[in-house]
């Protein structure tokens, strides 16, 4: 509970920090919209904390004040009406058994996506990201009419992702079409409010460091890797979903290509995993199978020097051949010492269909057969 708290209260503090230095345009959406909508979260959270510690509500409703957020003029009782008390991943669908294929394409050869309405808005193109979980979508893209009709968000919180950009969200339950092909209800979303940079070479913000993606948001569709929430398709009671960047499909279900030659690793998408330089001794990493990791990482504890011509060959602990390619001058991974982990990149997604398994929390690599 305390880790909850804690959690909500940095979301707060950062909430109120961005007011007091927002710009008259964005004050203006935080007035029209985001005022009432924020106001009796933190009301709520404000009589929370006065019951397990009465300074430190004092001091959250000071530093609201200051920023222009005032509790004094809401019920947050009726107003939360038990909000925060619900579990966005809890929500299912009628039915989960159907398999449906919703149309993916890639741009720029790395980078999956696909099309969602949020709330019957504008389709946007979305990262198909394995390697995180939840759907993020920015506000601008959700649009104000829109945004203004999700009615009253379930949660807020802080999140990021590896490139360098750190975001404040709210988390909406509402309707999500995919490509014109599935619609799911009461499906977890979260609307990037702001975003900042974790370092000084970092992207500014949300947008930039999605700009050469051309892409506006993230399907996260991982389950045991980080991210704000539950991916919206395992939050819709799903059993899994298949990225066939070959066929240009994903696919909503059972795995459709599964083969006599497929090899399931525990794991989605970090998985235990051997890989091989040039033929040698396989080393054991963490692999993150992500197929929004662009070109991928390369621990240095396996190799210091990846020249073009260099064979790379990834294999399940058993020793099983997952997949395996001679870099270029363009599509090597990023050397990395500040970690064993791996990132897979695109590569093996645009070879092989792979399957993420909800059910058994494992990822299927659907290998030719024989």
């Amino acid at each position: 509970m305390g880790t909850a708290v804690g959690g909500l209260l940095t979301a707060a503090t950062m909430t109120a920090g961005a007011l007091v230095a927002t710009p008259s345009a964005k004050a203006d959406l935080l007035d029209d919209i985001l005022d009432p909508i924020l106001q009796p979260l933190l009301a709520g959270l404000t009589d929370a904390l006065s019951g397990i510690d009465p300074a430190a509500a004092t001091d959250l409703t000071g530093l609201l004040d200051l920023g222009g957020l005032s509790l004094a003029t809401n019920d947050p009782a009726a107003a939360l009406s038990g909000a925060l008390a619900a579990d966005p991943a809890a929500a299912v669908p009628s039915t989960a058994d159907s398999t449906t294929v919703i149309p993916l394409h890639v741009a720029e050869t790395t980078e999956p996506y696909v099309d969602v309405s949020v709330n019957g808005g504008s389709q946007v193109p979305v990262l198909v990201d394995t390697g995180s979980s939840g759907l993020v979508i920015p506000w601008q893209d959700v649009g104000l009419s829109n945004l203004a009709g999700l009615g009253f968000p379930t949660g807020i919180g802080i999140s990021g992702y590896s490139g360098g950009v750190d975001y404040l969200y709210l988390t909406f339950d509402t309707t999500v079409n995919y490509g014109g092909e599935l619609t799911t209800s009461s499906t977890p979303v979260y609307v990037e409010l702001f975003s900042w940079p974790t370092s000084a070479t970092s992207p500014t913000d949300f947008q930039q460091f999605l700009a050469d993606d051309q892409v506006e948001g993230i399907l996260g569709l991982g389950s045991n890797d980080a991210g704000p929430g539950t991916s919206p398709l395992e939050a819709a009671g799903y059993p899994g979903v298949l990225v066939d960047e070959p066929a240009g499909e994903l696919v909503v279900g059972s795995n459709s290509a599964a083969t006599a030659a497929d090899v399931t690793v525990s794991g989605a998408p970090l998985a235990n995993l051997d890989v091989s330089i040039n033929g040698g001794p396989p080393v054991a990493v963490t692999g993150d199978i992500d197929s929004g990791g662009v070109y991928g990482t390369m621990p240095q504890s396996v190799t210091d020097n990846l020249p073009a011509g260099t064979t790379i060959t990834v294999y399940d602990n058993s020793g099983q051949e997952l997949y395996s390619y001679a870099t270029t001058s363009m599509n090597d991974p990023t050397l990395v010492s500040s970690s064993s982990d791996m990132d897979t990149g695109y590569v093996p997604f645009s070879q092989y269909p792979i399957y993420v398994d909800y059910a058994n929390d494992t990822t299927t690599f659907d290998l030719p057969g024989p």
